[in-house]
């Protein structure tokens, strides 16, 4: 088996502001349900974690400037890496994947390379 990691893009930035506590704790309960069923699968690397949307870019000439909300298309807001025979097989587990249920989100699946 191999890993690849679910990169999580895109997303409102202002989401947790716009939305109320029970459809956040209904979203929540997708994930708390998904994620269990990935570990007793055994394709269940880690959950990973949501990341905020604010960040600074560095540049390799040290140009650091502040990751724009403009951008938000781009963002990533989380991770979670998971084991798959391969590609296309991580991928249709992605599309199991409770972050569909948020509006203007894609998900990319790339394969983690296992150096030595």
């Amino acid at each position: 088996m191999k890993e690849f990691m679910f990169i999580y893009q895109g997303g409102d930035p202002e989401w947790m502001k716009h939305t109320s506590p029970e459809d956040m704790a209904a979203v929540m309960k997708c994930w708390e349900e998904w994620m269990p069923k990935l570990q007793e699968a055994g394709e269940l690397v880690t959950g990973g974690s949501p990341l905020h949307f604010e960040g600074k870019r560095v540049t390799p000439d040290m140009v650091v400037t502040d990751i724009a909300a403009a951008e938000f298309k781009e963002l990533v807001s989380g991770y979670s890496i998971v084991r798959a025979a391969s590609l296309e097989a991580a991928t249709e587990l992605g599309k199991t994947c409770p972050i569909f249920q948020s509006p203007g989100v894609s998900l990319e699946v790339r394969e983690v390379v296992q150096m030595g």
